[in-house]
């Protein structure tokens, strides 16, 4: 029940940013949805200068002058953006000064309605129904590949036998075997496109499952350095296990060999700060974790990054394509979502954002707005 002890509470339920900026020119208050927007916590944008808020945007600055000094009011309709984080996106702007009961106003109202954001969410939700289209697609072809496959393997079988019984060569068929076999090996990676896809649930370690990915890419890759940052107030994940061991050891190997020779894989966690989940369809009422798998390779071209996720498509020469559209599918199962973000220092970045449990609802003052800095690094 909506009670009148919070009243600020209505305004987080808002989709428009809404923000209070002073005589002084400083932002007083400012809702969830303005905090989405320029990706900080409402309290660290609390106290700044309009003038920083809106450094680049000289239209919008001028505008706030008006209605603070001549009680005037402005609408700016499908605005572009240009100040970071804001940059190259559009809104609808609303510009009204708030007065003292008979008096003169002392602060503005800025209401701003970003329009990218929402048609981006469509677009993405158009690619995702495309990818499970694809994916329902070669779910198909798989099943029907397999009978005429297994018919062909029972007849190989004979024939290797024949070939063995008579002193005859069988090299030849062992080849072909083997060929079937790669056959038999991409199909199960192709049914695994099919949707829904099951998950199994139970409460684990996500430390402790990484910590085995890393030794086993360790001893596959002795000359590379694996670092991990790990926040040690993240609590028990519940999710698959054995799925996500199959997300973290792809990522993980991929980071492994776009690396140089003495190159470095940097694994961290950490909470998923309320938001990180600007333009993306995750539940905001959820919590979340956030992993991140970086390298020092050469990273993955702008053209590019739009496909990585598309099933058959790969940058590597010997690559099926397949392992990053599953991960993609896997994550996706379990309610999270698999991204790509250019690395701040060099190289790929790939971010798997899960949420703790599969129902669980986020509470008031919960870490997913706090980010508590309690880590340990390993070697």
């Amino acid at each position: 029940m909506i009670t009148d002890k919070d009243p600020t509470y209505l305004l987080d339920q808002l989709r428009q940013a809404v923000l209070l900026i002073d005589s002084k020119g400083r932002l007083t208050y400012c809702n969830e949805a303005a905090s989405l927007l320029w990706h900080r916590d409402a309290s660290r944008l609390q106290g700044m200068e309009a003038d920083l808020l809106f450094q680049h945007d000289a239209q919008i600055r001028e505008k706030l002058k008006l209605v603070l000094e001549d009680e005037k009011e402005f609408q700016l309709s499908s605005y572009e953006l240009q100040t970071p984080p804001l940059q190259d996106r559009t809104a609808e702007i609303v510009l009204i000064p708030v007065r003292k009961s008979g008096g003169t106003p002392d602060h503005a109202l800025i209401t701003l309605l970003e329009s990218t954001r929402f048609n981006h969410a469509r677009e993405r939700e158009r690619e995702t129904e495309l990818a499970r289209d694809v994916g329902r697609l070669m779910s198909t072809l798989a099943h029907e590949i397999q009978n005429p496959l297994g018919g062909i393997k029972g007849m190989l079988q004979l024939l290797e036998r024949d070939l063995k019984d008579s002193g005859m060569e069988t090299e030849p068929a062992k080849m072909m075997f083997s060929e079937i076999e790669r056959i038999e090996r991409l199909l199960k990676q192709l049914l695994m496109h099919s949707h829904p896809m099951p998950i199994k649930s139970q409460s684990f370690n996500l430390h402790e499952l990484l910590d085995t990915v890393l030794s086993f890419e360790r001893s596959s890759h002795p000359g590379l350095r694996f670092t991990a940052y790990y926040d040690a107030s993240l609590p028990d994940i519940e999710a698959d296990r054995d799925k996500l061991h199959q997300v973290f050891l792809n990522l993980v190997r991929n980071a492994s060999e776009a690396c140089p020779a003495d190159g470095r894989v940097r694994v961290l966690t950490r909470h998923c700060a309320h938001w990180e989940l600007a333009g993306t369809n995750l539940d905001p009422t959820r919590r979340y974790i956030l992993v991140s798998i970086e390298d020092e390779g050469p990273g993955i071209p702008e053209e590019l990054r739009k496909n990585i996720f598309k099933p058959l498509f790969s940058t590597k020469k010997q690559g099926t394509g397949l392992g990053l559209s599953i991960s993609f599918r896997l994550v996706e199962s379990h309610g999270g979502q698999l991204r790509y973000q250019p690395s701040e220092r060099s190289g790929a970045c790939f971010q798997v954002i899960l949420p703790e449990s599969q129902s669980e609802p986020l509470e008031e003052n919960s870490p997913n707005f706090v980010y508590q800095d309690l880590r340990k690094e390993i070697s």
